[in-house]
């Protein structure tokens, strides 16, 4: 038996507007402290890339897909994919799904797991089919 594929996507400036402004704030603040440091342009440009990208999650849209081959994650320019078979556990919460690659509450969590959010309102996914698939997979 095969689970039907599930897709979603994740609009944080529709869904969470207060924290995606807050990001991109401080995405423009850090850059503008690197840029005052004074430091050269190469070194300036990568911290700048470092600090939008580390607080990119909070303002861009993500695209999130499960289906038979695995997890999808799409966000910006960036893509992850995980097979089912690297993933062993999954938290449900309000907000998205936890899938992680350890049976239990592991430290390397917030660097391994894959985290996908769950838009409030209609673009949702189904609670019932996104728990049918987890399920089929062992999660």
């Amino acid at each position: 038996m095969t689970a039907a594929a599930l897709e979603w996507s994740y609009n944080p400036w529709r869904d969470r507007p207060g924290r995606a402004s807050v990001a991109l704030v401080a995405a423009i603040a850090c850059c503008m402290v690197a840029t005052s440091l004074g430091l050269p342009v190469v070194p300036t440009l990568i911290l700048c890339v470092v600090c939008v990208a580390t607080l990119a999650a909070g303002f861009v849209p993500v695209r999130c897909r499960l289906d038979d081959s695995g997890v999808a994650r799409r966000s910006g320019w960036f893509a992850e994919h995980r097979a089912w078979d690297q993933l062993r556990r999954a938290v449900r919460r309000t907000d998205g799904v936890w899938l992680s690659p350890y049976r239990s509450h592991h430290w390397l969590d917030a660097y391994r797991a894959l985290y996908l959010p769950i838009p409030t309102g209609t673009g949702a996914p189904a609670r019932e089919a996104l728990n049918r698939i987890l399920e089929h997979h062992g999660l």
